[in-house]
C-alpha cells in the first residue's frame, strides 16, 4: 500500500546499521554525562570530546557547537548512520536556562522494530497505563474573570480536596489567565479510569463550593472575559511566536477577523492565541520499546481513524464563545482551532530518522525559531509554502521528549475535547487503551505494512486511517451535529455512533481474545462499549433533554446530545443562536455548576 509510513525494509535497514542495544547504551551514557555536566558547570559549552569519550562513539552537533544561543541537535555516529541524542531550542525560548540545561533527550529508539521489540524491556503486548490532562476554565459567579490570586487559591484548594479523595493532586496553569488543567494519574481499565475522573469532578465541585469560582468543563471557554493571558515568560514568548508565524499567511489574518466578528469580539483586544480558547482532554499512552516506528504507525492509524472521529464526537458539546451562541455549530472547538496556522491538520509527524529528509526538516524548524520545544519540531508542515510547526493540530503528537527517569515515549491524542460527562470520558479513555493494544499487537506481527489491516475489513473500518479530506469533513460534521453525526469509516461504510460502537464491541471481543498476553475479560469489553451505546441510544427510548438530566439525573445522565441540550438551554432562556447574549451564557454556566454540585456533593455519585 502507498502510505507515508516507513517501509519495513527501511526499518530493518536502520536496525542493521545500528543495533537497538547500541542506541540504548549510547543514550544512557549521554544522558548521565549531561546530568553530571549540568550539576558541575551548567554554563559550560558542549564538550564534544568529553561526551564522545563517555558515550564511546563520536558525538557531534548539526550546527556550530560554539553557538550556544541558536537551536542545535546533538548526534551520535555509528555504523555510518547518525541518530539524535538530544536537541535544544534557541535562547529565545529557554528563559533563564543555559544551553546545557536546555538540552532535551530524544528518547525514541529508531532501531526498535517489529522484529526486535520482543528483545527490549517490553517483551509482550500489554495493556499500558494511560494518563490524561483535562483542561477547564474558571469564572466568577457574576461573569468576571478570576484574578491570579483567585486562581492560585483555587488550585491550592483543589489539591487539598484531591489528596483527601485519593486522586492525583497535580494541577497546572494553562496559557489563559482563566484556565487550568487537572491530571489523571496513569491507570488501567474502565472502572479505575471512571473513578479517577469522578474524583476530579468531585474535587472541582468542592473547590468551587469553597472558593466561589465556577468551572466551565466545556470544549471551549464560553463566557466573556478580558482574554488575559498569564504573565509567565514562556507564555509570552509562545504568543510572540504564534503572532510571527501567522503573520506569514494573510488568509489567517482574515480568519481571525471573521471569528472576531462572528463571536462579537473587540478586535484590538484579541490575537490568535487569545481567540484559541479551546479546552481538551489530552491522552498519553506509552510506546513499547520506545519504538519510533510504533509511534508513527499508531499516529497514522489510531489517531486518524473512525474511532478517533467517533470518540471526539462523543465528547463534543459547546456552542458558546465569548458569550455568543454559534448558529451553525453545536461544538466550536475545532472551528476555533482553525483560526491559527498552527492548527492545520498533520498527515504524519516528521522524525529525524525514519521519514524522508527528516533530520533536515526537524533541524531546520528548530533553527528557524518557529518552534518553542524540540518535540514540536516533529510536527513539521509546509503545505502553504512556509515551514511551520502545527503544534495545535487536531490529531495528536508523538512525544520522545518526556523528562522522566524511565525515558517514557508516548503517543498523545490532542483531538479529544473536555466533557462534563465522566462516564463518556472514561469510556473514551479506555477505548484508547484497548485500541492501542490492538495496534501494538499488529505492529509486532506486521510492522508498518498496512496490507494485512486493509484485508481485514472490520479492523480497517475501526482503526484504518481516513484520508485527510474525509477526516476534516467528519470533524466539521460532528461540530455541527455532535452525537447525531453519521460517520464514514475507512472502508467506506456509513453508520451512527451507536452502530459504530456496537461493531467495535464485537470486533474487540475477538481481537482482544486473540492477544494472549493481555488479560481483558468479555465483561471488561462490554463495560466500555455497552456503556457507550447505552448513552448514545438508550434502550428505554428516553434521553436527557436538560442540563440537570444530563449531569445529575440517575436514570438519564450522560444520554442525549450534549451540544443540542446546551443550545436549547440558550433558546429557552430567551436567546437566538447567533446572538451575543453573555448574560444567558453565564446563566447556563451557573446551571452547570448547580448540576455538578448536586451530583458530586449532595448525591455523592461519582
Amino acid at each position: 500500500m502507498d502510505t507515508p509510513l516507513p517501509s519495513n525494509e527501511q526499518l530493518l535497514e536502520y536496525s542493521a546499521a545500528i543495533p537497538w542495544q547500541d542506541i540504548e547504551q549510547q543514550k544512557r551514557k549521554f544522558n548521565q554525562a549531561i546530568s553530571n555536566l549540568v550539576a558541575k558547570s551548567p554554563n559550560e559549552k558542549l564538550p564534544l570530546d568529553y561526551l564522545s569519550s563517555m558515550v564511546g562513539v563520536p558525538v557531534t552537533t548539526l550546527f556550530d557547537p560554539d553557538d550556544t544561543y541558536g537551536a542545535n541537535v546533538v548526534l551520535a555516529e555509528c555504523g555510518g548512520r547518525r541518530h539524535v541524542l538530544a536537541s535544544a531550542v534557541s535562547g529565545r525560548y529557554r528563559g533563564k536556562k543555559t544551553f546545557l540545561q536546555s538540552l532535551v533527550p530524544y528518547n525514541f529508539n529508531p532501531s526498535v522494530n517489529h522484529t526486535n521489540v520482543h528483545e527490549t524491556d517490553d517483551p509482550e503486548t500489554r495493556m499500558r497505563s494511560l494518563g490524561a490532562e483535562i483542561e477547564l476554565g474558571l469564572v466568577n459567579m457574576d461573569g468576571t474573570p478570576p484574578t491570579e490570586d483567585q486562581m492560585q487559591n483555587y488550585m491550592n484548594v483543589y489539591r487539598k480536596h484531591a489528596q483527601r479523595l485519593g486522586i492525583s493532586p497535580q494541577v497546572d496553569r494553562e496559557a489563559g489567565q482563566y484556565q487550568m488543567e487537572a491530571h489523571i494519574a496513569p491507570v488501567i481499565g474502565y472502572h479505575k479510569t471512571r473513578a479517577a475522573v469522578g474524583g476530579i469532578f468531585t474535587a472541582l465541585a468542592a473547590s468551587s463550593e469553597e472558593t466561589g469560582l465556577r468551572t466551565t468543563i466545556l470544549p471551549t471557554y464560553p463566557v466573556e472575559s478580558d482574554f488575559k493571558l498569564t504573565d509567565d515568560p514562556k507564555v509570552q514568548t509562545a504568543v510572540d511566536l504564534m503572532l510571527e508565524v501567522n503573520g506569514f499567511f494573510p488568509e489567517y489574518a482574515r480568519r481571525l477577523q471573521e471569528v472576531q466578528a462572528l463571536y462579537h469580539v473587540n478586535p484590538p483586544t484579541t490575537n490568535y492565541v487569545q481567540m484559541f480558547r479551546i479546552q481538551g482532554c489530552h491522552i498519553h499512552i506509552d510506546l513499547a520499546g520506545r519504538s519510533e516506528a510504533l509511534g508513527l504507525l499508531t499516529f497514522y492509524t489510531m489517531l486518524r481513524s473512525a474511532s478517533a472521529i467517533a470518540n471526539a464526537a462523543v465528547l463534543k458539546g459547546g456552542p458558546f464563545v465569548n458569550g455568543t451562541c454559534d448558529a451553525e455549530r453545536l461544538c466550536t472547538r475545532e472551528f476555533l482551532r482553525q483560526v491559527t496556522v498552527t492548527g492545520r491538520y498533520l498527515d504524519l509527524p516528521t522524525t529525524p530518522h525514519l521519514t524522508s529528509n527528516g533530520l533536515d526538516r526537524y533541524a531546520a524548524l528548530l533553527r528557524s525559531e518557529r518552534v518553542n520545544s524540540p518535540g514540536r519540531a516533529m510536527l513539521y508542515e509546509d503545505g502553504l509554502g512556509e515551514m511551520v510547526s502545527v503544534m495545535h493540530n487536531p490529531i495528536g503528537r508523538v512525544r520522545p521528549d518526556l523528562t522522566t527517569n524511565k525515558r517514557i515515549c508516548t503517543l498523545e491524542s490532542t483531538g479529544m475535547p473536555a466533557s462534563i460527562s465522566g462516564s463518556r470520558m472514561a469510556a473514551v479513555l479506555t477505548d484508547f487503551e484497548y485500541s492501542h493494544v490492538i495496534i501494538e499487537d499488529y505492529f509486532r506481527r506486521h510492522g508498518c505494512d498496512l496490507g494485512p489491516m486493509y484485508d481485514d475489513k472490520v479492523m480497517w473500518a475501526v482503526l484504518g486511517p481516513l484520508d485527510g479530506d474525509t477526516f476534516r469533513q467528519l470533524q466539521d460534521a460532528s461540530d455541527r451535529d455532535c452525537t447525531d453525526v453519521v460517520i464514514t469509516t475507512a472502508s467506506g461504510t456509513r453508520m451512527t455512533l451507536a452502530e459504530f460502537y456496537e461493531m467495535k464491541r464485537v470486533f474487540m471481543h475477538k481481537a482482544l481474545l486473540a492477544v494472549e498476553s493481555v488479560d481483558v475479560t468479555p465483561r471488561d469489553v462490554d463495560d466500555v462499549y455497552v456503556s457507550l451505546t447505552r448513552m448514545l441510544n438508550p434502550p428505554s427510548g428516553r434521553a436527557a433533554q436538560t442540563i440537570h438530566q444530563f449531569v445529575a439525573d440517575q436514570k438519564l445522565r450522560s444520554t442525549g446530545n450534549w451540544g443540542r441540550i446546551l443550545r436549547n438551554a440558550f433558546i429557552e432562556a430567551g436567546g437566538t443562536p447567533g446572538e451575543h447574549r453573555p448574560e444567558i451564557v453565564m446563566q447556563i454556566v451557573n446551571q452547570l455548576h448547580d448540576a455538578l454540585r448536586l451530583r458530586y456533593l449532595q448525591n455523592g455519585h461519582g
